[in-house]
């Protein structure tokens, strides 16, 4: 059992063209920055499309959102199809890996419309709370801005989140970053993220029993 996360960086046609590269960049170095985090694999295709493979199922919600985060924080918007299914032959590189996993995923992305995240998994893994948790944060995470993105994403990552010690990293006062984090929602965010990972964890374990 895999997570795959297929998205794209949304409204990518109406960046400028000497801007292009500079997108493509910041959505290389972000993937790079979140899978060599959780061990993951991901490519880029299609110009503005990602996917990524997730080896830890249990992950692909923190995955995803510090994804979001990361970008959203360098004025880049992304949505992602996450999924959770079989992976039926693994390959070095991804692009010709196949398995429902691959399959929900892209066509979760094909379908996703106007959300910043979808969630699809085979039949005995189907959550509807988990879904719906995931669809109040799609609405949280979309209404943050760039500032409360950044310092969410650098408490999430942190070994030390005091905000004392984040205060230092994002060169500003403990005060600003209590009420970037406030506004942000930090609270409910990370408690959804460790729900999503015991939901799932505990999921895949009945799976395969």
């Amino acid at each position: 059992m895999i997570a795959v996360i297929s998205g794209d960086v949304i409204k990518s046609q109406h960046i400028p063209k000497h801007d292009y590269d500079a997108m493509l960049y910041q959505l290389d170095q972000s993937l790079r920055a979140i899978t060599q985090r959780h061990l993951g694999q991901s490519i880029i295709y299609r110009g503005d499309a990602f996917q990524v493979q997730i080896n830890q199922p249990a992950q692909v919600c923190r995955v995803a959102v510090l994804l979001y985060l990361h970008l959203k924080a360098t004025g880049y918007e992304i949505r992602q199809s996450l999924a959770i299914g079989e992976i039926d032959n693994a390959r070095a590189d991804i692009k010709t890996a196949t398995g429902s996993a691959f399959t929900l995923s892209g066509r979760g992305l094909d379908e996703i419309h106007n959300q910043r995240f979808t969630l699809s998994s085979i039949d005995e893994l189907k959550n509807d709370g988990l879904a719906l948790n995931l669809a109040f944060i799609d609405v949280l995470l979309s209404k943050m801005t760039h500032k409360q993105a950044n310092a969410l994403y650098v408490y999430l990552t942190a070994e030390n989140n005091q905000h004392s010690e984040l205060a230092k990293q994002l060169k500003t006062s403990r005060e600003n970053v209590t009420k970037l984090l406030n506004l942000a929602h930090y609270q409910l965010i990370e408690r959804f993220l460790d729900y999503a990972e015991q939901a799932i964890a505990n999921a895949v374990i009945g799976v395969k029993k």
